[in-house]
């Protein structure tokens, strides 16, 4: 189906891909997995045509769709406001569907309140890459190339996914952190190294391969424990020659030595890349100074966009240090209630007030405090708090974010989402601030990463506002206050609400 022949690609002088070698066969369905930043999403446009490499080259033997990392922003940049959802897919993308088709494709993804008729502008971020999911599973390619397929999908259609991806006659190449679906939708893994830069591939699913994994390195140490004790003999016996009077002798000893030590040092080499792990962000997000007990006081909040109400009569108070999770389904108006208590969105009705000393601290969805034009060191000599810090403060912060002194100059633009992510949280945490608003800050995170942004935030004696899709990681936040929407209620929370965390 595809075959990847000896390909090469650096980013600014830094190695991503490593003369890979691969192929994808007929009916494959291959999960690529490895930590944030090491090249997944590169690899996948490389595949699908859409990056230009040092060397090598792929062939494809068939047709490909290709579901990017960043779609949700690739089509709220491009807003088709009086396109109707089929003319969407029919004029826009260029598909053969009839209206009938459509239906079907709005029942699997749960969408049944929508028609065909119903303009595609309206729709939330969410049910827009419904149809942008929609679009490509409809083409039935020879090779379905899925980027983080799942991160804006609701529980019902991300289940519906992994049955269509199970029984797809055709072959699949995804990216995904929903384990999930790694584990229920896949036959083959990848993974892409970020120390050599390579990909190894293993047959079964995501479970399957991290036992197989852990195994192949014990039995890697094993191996390797034995060939020391060789080593170990091999010094023995060239000492014991070399004590001898005969030349030859001798020079058995000097050939055995010199085989000894290249013997030797390939071990150390093994055994140190055995031993190396991932390496891993360090987050500490610290209060420069407290707020006053009463932090904020939202009465009566409505917001409209033309006729359409997005938000109606929402009232809350928050206390020092409390912790709130808003929940609701896509399109409901939790982001467009963050970016009014920023300040970033102008509210139709109702006031809200924060208390004294109040600093607030704004992660946004879609990375909109980075410039994508300007260099990672750059994005916060910008910022006026950042460059407070100084420079070496900010580059401490940086490498805490695994983001090395020879990255600095490095684009945001070629960053991936995960690394996008990593960056706006550095930023975040130069702030200080006593009170955080995060928008889905785990959406492209790696289940590591989630893990250890989760602790630092129960670590986190501030305030904390949070919208998430991610049901366990907000179990285990463990809020003190719910914001139900669309019912506007403001109550205590308990684990009886974790059911909607995913709804649509």
């Amino acid at each position: 189906m595809v075959q990847i022949k000896d390909i090469s690609y650096t980013i600014e002088n830094r190695l991503i891909l490593d003369h890979l070698n691969l192929v994808v066969n007929d009916g494959e369905k291959i999960g690529l997995v490895g930590v944030n930043g090491a090249g997944k999403s590169t690899l996948l446009r490389a595949i699908t045509g859409n990056l230009e490499l040092d060397s090598g080259h792929v062939q494809n033997n068939g047709t490909i769709t290709y579901l990017e990392q960043e779609i949700k922003k690739n089509i709220e940049d491009n807003k088709f406001d009086v396109l109707s959802i089929e003319e969407y897919l029919v004029l826009e993308k260029g598909l053969d569907m009839q209206p009938w088709e459509i239906s079907k494709y709005l029942h699997y993804m749960n969408m049944d309140d929508k028609v065909p008729q119903n303009v595609f502008g309206e729709l939330s971020g969410g049910q827009k890459i419904k149809i942008e999911l929609l679009a490509i599973l409809s083409q039935k390619p020879d090779l379905l190339v899925l980027d983080e397929p799942t991160n804006f999908l609701d529980i019902p259609t991300a289940e519906w996914l992994m049955r269509f991806l199970s029984t797809y006659p055709n072959s699949v190449l995804v990216v995904s952190h929903d384990l999930r679906l790694m584990n229920r939708s896949i036959d083959r893994i990848w993974y892409l190294n970020e120390m050599t830069h390579k990909v190894e591939s293993f047959n079964g699913n995501y479970e399957q391969f991290l036992t197989f994994k852990e195994k192949q390195n014990e039995w890697l140490v094993k191996a390797l424990k034995n060939q020391e004790k060789k080593v170990k003999k091999m010094f023995e016996t060239a000492s014991v020659l070399a004590g001898r009077k005969s030349a030859k002798e001798k020079i058995k000893a000097a050939k055995l030595l010199a085989r000894a030590k290249s013997a030797n040092a390939e071990v150390k080499t093994k055994m140190t890349e055995t031993g190396r792990k991932s390496k891993h962000m360090k987050i500490a997000f610290e209060t420069g100074s407290s707020s006053g007990r009463n932090v904020l006081n939202v009465t009566g909040i409505s917001k409209s966009f033309g006729s359409k109400a997005v938000l109606k009569n929402i009232s809350f108070s928050l206390a020092r240090s409390e912790r709130m999770i808003i929940v609701g389904r896509n399109g409901i108006g939790k982001t467009t209630l963050l970016k009014i208590l920023t300040g970033k969105t102008e509210q139709t009705e109702g006031i809200y007030k924060y208390g004294h000393n109040v600093d607030i601290g704004y992660y946004a969805q879609e990375y909109d405090g980075l410039d994508y034009n300007k260099s990672l060191i750059d994005n916060f000599l910008s910022d006026p708090k950042a460059k407070e810090l100084g420079k070496k403060r900010i580059m401490q912060i940086l490498g805490g974010f695994l983001f090395d002194d020879d990255r600095l100059d490095q684009k945001v633009a070629t960053l991936s989402g995960g690394e996008k992510t990593r960056l706006s949280l550095a930023k975040l945490i130069t702030h200080n601030c006593n009170t955080l608003l995060l928008d889905e800050p785990t959406t492209y995170l790696d289940p590591t990463s989630q893990k250890i942004l989760l602790n630092a935030l129960k670590d986190y004696t501030g305030t904390v506002v949070l919208v998430s899709h991610v049901p366990e990681f907000v179990k285990e936040f463990q809020p003190d206050k719910v914001l139900l929407l669309p019912e506007e209620k403001f109550t205590y929370y308990e684990d009886k609400y974790i059911h909607r965390v995913r709804e649509e």
